[in-house]
């Protein structure tokens, strides 16, 4: 019963269904530079790397953000602000995820394990942004754009993989910034009485989703002239497609006052790798 509970309490602190999102995207970092030469080892501490350094990420920012989301209707709920998880429970499941995720990398390469301080330090930072910058959005979107970048330099152990996977992560960050500052709409209200920094609550609502739409366009524009502007066939033009629809629907939605549409958010990440295989298999 209690591994049961705490189970669900991890699945649910960590909030697992948007470390799905991130996965293809590492992967895609990965694939461009180890096509040829994948071993199941090695994909095996990706995996590993990748789900800890997300899990880290999110109970870090759970952490911070606990007397914030304690105020928020929408957060005081969690498993932090409502009390149901306890300190030793945070703990265990921190130095858990640290150890798996710093020994994944070592087991990588010494380069990995060289640059792995990088995303947890961004981690750390990030949830102190919203407390004196709008900027935090893209400090997010700059954060999570290692992803793949991580999994091209993991794939080659060097800087040949940071170039190849360049493409994707320079997507990832206006992707990333662009869905952060929908994100902000739902915590409008709350974060203007109480001082929490974001696009909306400095600028308002309209120019948050005209920030936002620009935000897509520029990363659809990357996906364009890197992927379509080259070389292009069906297949990658459909996923690019697909891609601007779901930014569209995101946009009217968001709009609309309703964010139930952020569930579609997490299939953009298995399309941008849909595009990389679609990429390599035609070269």
């Amino acid at each position: 019963m209690l591994l049961k509970r705490n189970s669900s309490l991890a699945l649910e602190l960590v909030t697992f269904s948007h470390t799905v999102f991130i996965l293809p995207l590492i992967f895609s970092g990965y694939i461009i530079l180890a096509s040829d030469k994948m071993v199941t080892k090695e994909i095996v501490l990706v995996l590993l790397a990748a789900i800890s350094a997300r899990t880290i990420g999110m109970l870090l920012n759970r952490v911070i953000d606990a007397k914030i989301d304690l105020k928020n209707p929408r957060t005081s709920s969690r498993p932090i602000p409502s009390g149901r998880a306890s300190k030793n429970f945070l703990v265990l499941f921190l130095i858990l995820s640290v150890g798996i995720y710093f020994i994944s990398c070592w087991f990588l390469c010494w380069f990995v394990f060289l640059l792995s301080p990088i995303p947890i330090i961004l981690f750390t930072i990030y949830p102190y942004t919203k407390r004196f910058t709008y900027l935090c959005h893209f400090f997010l979107g700059a954060t999570l754009s290692l992803g793949p970048i991580a999994g091209g330099v993991a794939a080659g152990c060097g800087l040949e993989g940071f170039y190849l996977s360049l493409p994707i992560a320079i997507f990832t960050f206006f992707w990333i910034s662009g869905f952060d500052i929908l994100y902000a709409l739902q915590d409008f209200e709350h974060d203007i009485s109480n001082n929490i920094f974001s696009v909306p609550s400095s600028f308002g609502v309209k120019p948050a989703i005209i920030v936002s739409s620009f935000c897509f366009a520029c990363s659809l524009g990357s996906l364009c002239y890197f992927f379509l502007f080259f070389r292009s066939n069906i297949l990658s033009i459909t996923v690019v497609s697909l891609i601007a629809i779901n930014f569209i629907f995101q946009i009217i939605r968001s709009a609309k006052k309703d964010y139930s549409f952020f569930v579609y958010n997490s299939y953009i990440g298995f399309l941008i790798l849909i595009l990389v295989i679609s990429d390599i298999l035609i070269t």
